[in-house]
């Protein structure tokens, strides 16, 4: 077989390996909304099981919120109780997982709560 073929195949490697990552699918609150208070619970889903290995919410100061513990089991959705009352004001949630390739995946999400609204 010719060298380039050989080329071909790292290649395609390559390019599988990176595109095997887990990708988190969607998040509660999402990334860029603005959601009235309170908020009471995180919820990331992802497109296949992970274990998810760290969460860290903080304010716009850098102080960090309360949220339930991690959980232990592999899954491709978890629901976190924020346990601190989250005052209106900009928000990003910090995340860290392993997929079932192994692969460290981690990502931010921002968001904004807005006062309560009135009824």
């Amino acid at each position: 077989m010719k060298p380039s073929f050989y080329a071909f195949l790292a290649f395609s490697g390559l390019a599988t390996a990176a595109y095997g990552h887990t990708p988190l699918a969607s998040s509660t609150p999402a990334d860029k909304a603005s959601v009235a208070a309170p908020v009471k619970e995180l919820a990331l889903q992802f497109g296949g099981d992970v274990r998810l290995t760290a969460v860290a919410l903080v304010d716009a100061s850098g102080a960090k919120k309360a949220v339930d513990e991690l959980p232990t089991a592999v899954a491709a959705k978890f629901s976190l109780a924020i346990r601190d009352e989250l005052a209106p004001g900009d928000y990003t949630v910090t995340w860290r997982a392993v997929g079932a390739d192994t692969h460290v995946i981690s990502g931010e999400i921002h968001f904004t709560v807005t006062p309560q609204r009135s009824h």
